[in-house]
Parts: C-alpha cells; structure tokens; sequence
C-alpha cells in the first residue's frame, strides 16, 4: 500500500484533470507525495486491482462503490470494504450518445447499445436515459465493450449504436458529429458521477496528504478562468486543454464538486436508477453505513 512510500497507485478510467493541474501546478512537491495512475479496462478489473492491492486507489462510479461494497452478488463475486474519500464531480456531462444516422429515439430499437460492463452505473444511468427517450429495456440489445474510449470508438464505427460518454470523450464524441440526446441531469439534478475510494482501512499520512492535494487542485480549477486552466493544461495533457472540456469541468450542471463528503442523498438516487431496472439495490442501512465510513 501507499503507506510503504511515498507514492499512490490510482486506478482510473481516464485522464483526471484534477491530478493533471496538481502536477502543473507541482502540488505533489508541495505535499511531498507522488502518484501513478494506470488505465483500468472495466469495473470488474479495477475492483479486483483494488482488492489485490495493484492499485491503492480507485476513481469510479459511486454506483460501483454500491455494489462492491455493500453485496458479494457482483462481478467480481466478493464484498469489498470500501470507504469513500470524497466525491468528485456530477457525471462531466454523462450523457447518451449515438451515431450521426440515428435522427429518432425510435430507431434504438432492434439494435444493439454498448456498455462497458451490463450491471455497471453507466449502463443503468443508459437504460434510464433511453427510457426517457421512450426506449424500454427489452427494446434493445446489450454489448459489453469496455471504458469509454473503447464505447466512443465503438458507436463512431458502428459497432453499437449508442453508449453513454463524458469527460474528453463526451467532447469528442461532438467534435466528431454524434448526436447527444440526454444526459445526467434529466435523470436526477443531484447525480453523483465519480468518487475517489479505497479499501476501508486506518488512514495512513499519505492519503491524509493526497487528499489535500486533490482538495486544493480542485480549488484551482473552480477559481480559475477557463482559459487560464486550458493555458496551464496544454504543455503535459493537450488532450484535456480544451475549452469545452474545462466548461465541463466547472459546470454546476456537471462539473467538481468543492463538497468531499457524498450524502445518502447522492447515493439513494443512484440506488433508484438500479430499482427502476429491478437491478440488486443496497438498503437504506446500507448506504448510511457506507456514507458514515
């Protein structure tokens, strides 16, 4: 784990903006801590990653926190004992996506929508976008197709029909000329996109001094103009110094969230979307437990 030095292994989908400004920003020379992130394919494999100890640190759905860490009836067959550290953003514009040729909600059906896994949140948050499209579940077919570059590449070369995008990718998705068609915040104004977690044990000094850093690189990107955050981004990760994307960033709709702590609020309405698909659904003890710790 992290506490043998000074450095934390995060697991992540895509590249965090957030750790991207505290490296430009040399927090991590401030805080005296380093950090290293790999790319995780799916959640199943970065949930396992978390329990092996490959990763000490998770940035995910707070839907997969739900189900690894509240019920052994998930992928990786396990209860995990999980703590959220903080919340993250509101879902960086999640929104559902299709190829350029589907002008209709109605020509969803019959085909096949891509996923990255089919019990995960983003594939939950897709089946309650595309009922509010008037798409049921049973009108469609599931494809399990990996992270999100995997799922935008996947629906520009018509694999799949649709899938759910956000961050970079949700910007180049429309750069590319696919079409959006609902997002997040038609399903809850109050949705939840990403948490940081870890498995539930003392905290060690150096995620104490992690989470300081990550408290005030998200401070710098709040406070700070959107060109300003696109000048400081595009030396290291020219793929994130974008002005649409920095919009995502500091959305109220979208964006960070300066609030650390998830509420049982957050979690609840996630546990809903899982209900409504008759999909397995914590209890209520069990988010107010998993919110306590």
């Amino acid at each position: 784990m992290a506490a043998e030095s000074n450095t934390i292994k995060i697991g992540q989908f895509s590249e965090s903006a957030v750790l991207a400004v505290a490296r430009a920003k040399k927090l991590d020379e401030k805080y005296g801590i380093n950090w290293e992130t790999q790319r995780v394919p799916s959640s199943p494999a970065q949930f396992e990653s978390l329990s092996s100890g490959e990763i000490d640190i998770a940035i995910t759905s707070p839907d997969n926190v739900l189900l690894y860490a509240t019920t052994d009836k998930n992928p990786i067959g396990r209860q995990l004992q999980l703590r959220i550290l903080r919340t993250i953003d509101r879902g960086m514009g999640l929104a559902l996506y299709t190829s350029e040729d589907i002008t209709e909600a109605s020509q969803l059906r019959g085909t096949t929508l891509g996923v990255d896994v089919p019990n995960s949140g983003f594939a939950f948050l897709l089946f309650a976008l595309a009922q509010k499209l008037g798409v049921a579940r049973e009108d469609y077919e599931l494809e399990s197709i990996g992270a999100t570059p995997k799922r935008l590449s996947a629906v520009e070369t018509k694999t799949v029909s649709a899938t759910i995008l956000n961050a970079e990718t949700a910007v180049q998705a429309e750069q590319l000329g696919l079409r959006k068609w609902a997002s997040s915040i038609d399903v809850s104004d109050n949705y939840l996109g990403t948490v940081l977690t870890q498995i539930d044990a003392s905290m060690n000094p150096n995620t104490e001094k992690f989470l300081e850093l990550w408290e005030e690189a998200t401070s710098i990107i709040l406070s700070s103009s959107n060109s300003e955050l696109v000048e400081l981004l595009k030396t290291d990760f020219p793929k994130l110094a974008n002005p649409e994307y920095v919009s995502l960033l500091q959305s109220e709709d979208y964006g960070l969230l300066r609030d650390a702590k998830a509420s049982e609020e957050q979690l609840s309405a996630l546990v809903q979307i899982r209900s409504d698909f008759g999909a397995y659904a914590p209890t209520k003890e069990a988010i107010a437990s998993l919110v306590a710790s």
